[in-house]
């Protein structure tokens, strides 16, 4: 009896589990093709042809049909759970019910994936042979571009903004230079030693102003290290107005 209510759980747990990985399936991008009025993903074609050699060969081996029938359910069902069409896709019910073209600068202010999908529904839609002059693979290449610039202004590691659209792999560039200035801006007080005898009040986090300062300063190079261009540009705004208030408390005259 004690255990019931752990099996219980355990299979809620599971369950829910379950859910949250077929989720993440669905809004992760994945090509969808078609043949004739069918549409599927490679990973639905490749699982349901295995699940056909399987079934033959335990065919051939002389087991119950039901054996069979089993294999190739079980296949179709785990193809469809595990490499389903992707929410983005005209061809999921949950998905856009059009699409249309799109110039080059609505395709910069979407996200890599958000290209691809569109790229890959116009075909659908359209029964094109292949993507050549929707501007996909330019828009593509102008944020990887972008992107590979943010990373190097902010100087973080390679990819780490990946996921970002061409615009706001810009915008987090931008605001990784106003960073990169009030890094500099903060750190004359720690290596100049003129401005250490001046106003020793910004090398000591005693002084309330100074210690918020500091905190600031370590949440902008958190919300850096993220890549999340709004959140970043929240913290370095925050780091800004701490570093002035701090310089206004320590008496550092305003320029």
């Amino acid at each position: 009896m004690t255990e019931s209510p752990q099996l219980v759980n355990r299979a809620r747990d599971w369950i829910a589990r379950a859910r949250s990985f077929h989720n993440r399936q669905l809004t992760s991008y994945r090509r969808v093709r078609r043949l004739g009025r069918m549409r599927f993903t490679t990973g639905q074609a490749v699982t349901n042809a295995t699940a056909f050699f399987v079934a033959g060969s335990t065919n051939s081996a002389g087991l119950p049909d039901w054996t069979l029938w089993g294999i190739l359910l079980g296949g179709f069902l785990g193809g469809k759970y595990v490499f389903p069409v992707p929410d983005s896709s005209i061809a999921s019910r949950r998905g856009p019910a059009d699409v249309v073209s799109k110039s080059a600068a609505e395709l910069d202010s979407m996200t890599p994936n958000d290209i691809r999908a569109y790229e890959n529904n116009m075909v659908l839609k359209h029964r094109l042979k292949g993507p050549p002059g929707l501007g996909a693979a330019q828009a593509l290449q102008r944020q990887r571009d972008a992107t590979r610039t943010a990373e190097g202004a902010a100087g973080i590691a390679a990819g780490s903004l990946t996921g970002l659209s061409l615009v706001d792999a810009q915008a987090f560039g931008a605001v990784a230079a106003q960073h990169e200035d009030l890094e500099s801006r903060w750190l004359a007080y720690e290596v100049d030693p003129h401005l250490q005898f001046d106003f020793p009040a910004m090398s000591d986090t005693a002084f309330p102003s100074t210690a918020a300062m500091i905190r600031a300063r370590r949440k902008a190079e958190q919300a850096q290290s993220e890549g999340n261009p709004a959140n970043y540009r929240s913290a370095v705004g925050a780091f800004r107005a701490a570093l002035t208030a701090a310089e206004t408390a320590a008496g550092v005259p305003q320029k």
